[in-house]
């Protein structure tokens, strides 16, 4: 019987070059795809496949917008030309604050960034949002 748990989608963190840049409120497009390439050879009647080139979907970070501007001078340098790629990794926490999976993504930088939308007398927190292209995703 396997130990394995089912863990929650709220207890996360995102660190970037080692550090913990903060728990974020959402994070999507984890995710990857492969191309399919199709050939036939000489008088073949069906169509061979093959894997292709891999690609990864841009990561979308949400987060309360605090006074800390790591990510909006992260965002700035690199449409400044002034910084290279980084890596970072999503830590995801168990109940109990205990680091259960880790995707250490590889060569990412902010492509898009979009501050809190405010709103005078609303009650929500300001949220604001970056987009990162990333060049590779493993899971540790």
């Amino acid at each position: 019987m396997s130990d394995d748990k089912q863990l929650g989608n709220y207890r996360f963190f995102i660190e970037i070059d080692g550090v913990n840049v903060g728990y974020f409120k959402s994070m999507s497009g984890l995710a990857s795809k492969q191309d399919v390439i199709e050939h036939r050879y000489g008088g073949d009647r069906s169509v061979r496949r093959k894997p292709g080139r891999v690609s990864f979907t841009n990561l979308v970070l949400e987060m309360g917008f605090t006074t800390d501007s790591t990510l909006w001078d992260w965002r700035l340098d690199t449409v400044q030309g002034k910084r290279e790629k980084r890596d970072l990794s999503v830590v995801i926490l168990d109940h109990d604050g205990t680091e259960q999976v880790r995707y250490n993504v590889f060569r990412g930088w902010p492509v898009s960034w979009e501050g809190p939308s405010l709103v005078a007398g609303a009650g929500e927190t300001a949220v604001e949002k970056i987009e990162l292209a990333v060049e590779d995703v493993q899971r540790a």
